[in-house]
Formats: C-alpha cells, sequence, structure tokens
C-alpha cells in the first residue's frame, strides 16, 4: 500500500465516522444505523484489492466476506441485546468479543470443513 492509497482510506474511513456522528444528532437519529452499513469502505476496500489481483482472486475475497457475515450478527446481536443493561463502551467490548468468538468458529469451520480460506 503505498502513501496515496493509505491516505485516501484515512479520508474514507474518516468521512463516514463523520456522516454517522452528523446523523445520529438529527431528528432521526436511527438512519445512522443503516448508514453504519453502508458498503463504503467494503467498496473501497475492494477497489484497491482490484488493482492488486486479479478478478478470480478478487471472488474468493468475496466468498470469504459472505462466510464472514455472522461475525457481524453476532456483534450487532450481542450490542442489541446488552446496551440497555450495561454502559455502552462494556456492551461494545462484549460485542467485539462475539466478532472475535464467531470469526475463530468460522475459520476452525472452513479449517475442517470447507478449506476457501486455508487450503
Amino acid at each position: 500500500m503505498n502513501f496515496v492509497e493509505a491516505i485516501s482510506r484515512f479520508i474514507v474511513g474518516g468521512t463516514l465516522v463523520l456522516i454517522v456522528s452528523w446523523m445520529g444528532k438529527m431528528k432521526n437519529p436511527y438512519i445512522s444505523g443503516l448508514i453504519v452499513l453502508f458498503p463504503v469502505v467494503t467498496l473501497v476496500g475492494y477497489y484497491f484489492l482490484s488493482l492488486s489481483i486479479d478478478g478470480q482472486a478478487l471472488q474468493k475475497v468475496v466468498l470469504v466476506t459472505f462466510l464472514a457475515l455472522p461475525t457481524t450478527i453476532a456483534f450487532l446481536g450481542t450490542v442489541y441485546f446488552t446496551i440497555t443493561k450495561m454502559a455502552a463502551v462494556k456492551s461494545l467490548a462484549l460485542g467485539l468479543l462475539s466478532w472475535f468468538i464467531a470469526a475463530a468458529l468460522i475459520i476452525v469451520f472452513d479449517r475442517c470443513f470447507l478449506h476457501i480460506m486455508f487450503k
């Protein structure tokens, strides 16, 4: 990754955080939940990957992204069910722990059965 690419990623990511923060302070803060899942980071990530790998390799990256969707569900589910019972930071930390556990389970499942990520 060169300097321009790193700065581009930083700017796009920072802009997304600013938009979500701004949307959260508006009349209807719930729309920020939709904006958080806007795939701009994924879009930019796949674009930069496409500059360095061929289409077949990028297709495999997309497949692994599909496999990783349960990690997001684990994170969001944990935060949803714990956010009213504990401080937001603790809820988010527990959500992150859930994400790591789900990711580890996916890796083990892939290694034992699918052999997509690890051949």
